[in-house]
């Protein structure tokens, strides 16, 4: 096997920029071609200096990463006095808080200065392309990629693709509607002319969610909140008289890390513990279910698991569910941040996060067994998983206590109503009118045959070389790649690190998955 001197970036936020930092760091390239279709190299679309102030990193500051092995590079580089763009401040810094997002990306853009330094010095030839790809052709052990005015040959290329596109699943309102629809939230100044008065309905209960409450109440908008003797925050009223209802379809919400960090020791929720229970046939889903419940034991945690599968269970109406959210909500939050107890799954899952993924790598459970975990239990684990900042849960929890937020389940249709000019939202105990209506649940499209995918994957599908994953026959999200090296299946030279692994694998936001992703990739491609 050759090693390969030129390597082609497609795509250059977080992922891209792992992936051009390790490459000059550690291996003997003499060539790197990175396609970034903003133009603006780093921060990607999350992390641009332009976004929202109110949006937080949704991970603390001492788990962000660019390799595997330093999950404290962020942390390092706030602390090191870096130069900020000017009327930046650097914030207090807490390396178990959240940051505002466009810090990540000061971040991002220092790495990639540093590293085109490092590369100069290196000799390595560094190609930016500020351009959309859209095509790749494979032909005699070369990569051909292609863009509107011109194309390159690389050796090997890695799509470090990260957001993905922005799905409009609801109609617009019509012309001389009062109604107001925002399809997006990213990058998106019109939020800002929501009224002061309105009664704002969120479709999803997401990370994404949390960011436009958090935008909607923020002290630009004359929101207030305001700690107690006791340290509770609660919200003080003030010019804004908005209110908002989170409508998804689980009502669900995020849970959080604790304050304070506390070891964990997991012997049965392990790659190796679930091997060997496998050993004589594929896991299901009750196994794990029962070594994250010895691993919660062992580890202190007061796991109710009823609550974990259905804590909406016996809620008779609308009103039920809002309080028992709010009731879980308060709950979550004094336990994180008091430390007398702990969220046992959220340590339990933030420990291991990388190794869920080699679980679902190494294929523990039928076919049969994962499509009932995507159907019935994902929802519910990535609440766990994908944890909130205990700053933005206690800002829900003070919004619920004024009565300024609402949470409604089981949302089922959402359309436009003529007649009373509004979006009428149907949901499990009846439905609501809404004038102003948030789409949050649109960032991640993992169907690559949606015609929704760039050009790029509608191409790559249409030509064969890429192909939806399939799990006991049935067509799932994401793409089919060789688990191990991420080499996209049917290709030889094109490997993936993308949300379009979320699907043959665990879930993929975050950076450490991505920075692993990345180190599997280039270990694969140089044989190390």
């Amino acid at each position: 096997m050759n090693t390969p001197k030129h390597i082609a970036l497609i795509g250059c936020g977080f992922t891209g920029t792992s992936a051009f930092y390790q490459l000059v760091d550690k291996y003997p390239v003499s060539e790197i071609t990175i396609f970034e279709a903003s133009g603006e190299y780093g921060p990607g679309l999350p992390y641009r200096g332009d976004e929202c102030d109110d949006y937080l990193l949704n991970n603390t500051n001492d788990t962000l990463c660019l390799e595997p092995n330093n999950r404290h590079a962020f942390l390092n580089w706030l602390n090191s006095d870096p130069d900020l763009p000017a009327g930046v401040e650097m914030p207090e810094i807490n390396p178990r808080g959240n940051l505002p997002r466009t810090f990540y990306g000061y971040f991002l853009k220092d790495v990639i200065k540093s590293t085109r330094i490092n590369a100069a010095i290196k000799d390595i030839k560094v190609n930016l392309i500020a351009a959309e790809v859209t095509e790749i052709i494979e032909k005699d052990n070369q990569v051909t990629i292609k863009w509107n005015s011109g194309e390159v040959t690389a050796d090997n290329v890695i799509l470090t693709t990260g957001h993905c596109p922005q799905i409009d699943r609801y109609e617009n309102p019509p012309d001389g509607s009062n109604a107001l629809y925002f399809p997006d939230h990213v990058n998106e100044p019109s939020l800002d002319i929501i009224p002061m008065d309105a009664t704002c309905y969120i479709l999803g209960a997401s990370l994404s969610a949390y960011d436009v409450v958090g935008r909607l109440f923020s002290e630009k908008t004359g929101s207030r909140f305001k700690r107690d003797q006791d340290g509770i925050l609660s919200y003080i009223a003030g010019p804004n008289e908005r209110n908002v209802i989170l409508c998804s379809r689980s009502g669900q919400l995020k849970k959080m890390k604790s304050r304070t960090q506390k070891d964990i020791n997991r012997q049965y929720f392990t790659l190796d513990y679930l091997t060997s229970k496998a050993a004589d046939g594929a896991l299901r889903l009750e196994d794990i279910a029962d070594a994250i419940k010895k691993d919660c034991e062992n580890n202190d945690g007061d796991l109710n698991w009823d609550e974990v599968i259905a804590p909406y269970k016996d809620c008779l109406n609308a009103k039920d569910v809002d309080d028992r959210a709010a009731d879980i909500l308060e709950k979550d939050v004094r336990t994180a941040i008091e430390g007398t107890a702990r969220n046992i799954l959220v340590d339990i899952f933030g420990d291991a996060g990388l190794e869920i993924w080699d679980m679902f790598a190494a294929r523990l459970v039928s076919p049969e067994e994962e499509n009932r975990y995507r159907s019935q239990f994902e929802t519910a684990t990535l609440t766990y998983e994908a944890a909130c900042p205990i700053s933005t849960a206690e800002k829900l929890l003070a919004l619920h206590c004024a009565g300024k937020l609402k949470i409604i389940k089981g949302v089922e249709r959402v359309s436009f109503d003529q007649n009373k000019d509004a979006y009428l939202i149907e949901h499990e105990f009846g439905s609501e009118h809404a004038t102003v209506l948030l789409n949050t649940t649109g960032s991640v499209e993992r169907d690559i045959s949606s015609t929704h995918q760039p050009k790029l994957i509608q191409n790559m599908v249409k030509s064969g070389m890429m192909k939806s994953y399939i799990c006991g026959g049935t067509k799932m999200p994401g793409v089919d790649v060789d688990i191990e090296t991420f080499r996209i299946n049917g290709t030889k030279s094109i490997h993936l690190a993308s949300q379009l692994l979320w699907g043959p694998g665990f879930y993929t936001s975050g950076a450490i998955y991505m920075a692993t992703f990345v180190d599997r990739i280039l270990k694969s491609l140089f044989n190390k």
